[in-house]
């Protein structure tokens, strides 16, 4: 039951990954822009009024747009691996990582359809990025839980 658990996530994950790509452009695009607002007055707040004036906002919107690509693909790899290892493969990171890999460009692909949207490589490459990332803090809690049990 553990398994299908794990496997109903990581499906469930993936449906919420292509409801948001199915978002036509000018949806996406408002959607980001309201939370680079919200990233562009806490940098107001935090470093003043100057320094935020100096920061373009076209940037701003640019580094959510791509940092929720990565983070929607460090969440999958998270479950991905998780049903992986819960179904007892040998290489549950690099299987996760390889299958966020092809969603993405399946998910790239499926924007081809979509208004004011359209496939991107680089976008396949950035949730890949996330995905990897996410390999990578696993394998550093793992090495801090291992040198805690050491101690």
């Amino acid at each position: 039951m553990d398994k299908v658990k794990a496997w109903l996530g990581a499906l469930t994950w993936m449906g919420v990954i292509f409801l948001m790509s199915a978002m036509p452009g000018d949806v996406s695009g408002a959607q980001s822009g309201r939370l680079a607002q919200l990233v562009l007055s806490a940098i107001s707040f935090l470093l003043g009024e100057d320094a935020a004036s100096g920061v373009p906002m076209d940037a701003i919107h640019l580094l959510v747009r791509k940092g929720a690509h990565m983070a929607e693909y460090a969440v999958l790899f998270f479950l991905y691996r998780r049903a992986l290892e819960k179904s007892g493969a040998r290489r549950p990171g690099l299987a996760a990582l390889c299958l966020c890999a092809c969603y993405a460009a399946t998910d790239e692909g499926h924007q081809a359809f979509v208004a004011d949207r359209g496939p991107s490589a680089v976008d396949v490459g950035i949730d890949t990025l996330g995905a990897a990332l996410a390999w990578g803090a696993c394998g550093a809690a793992q090495r801090m839980a291992g040198r805690r049990k050491r101690s």
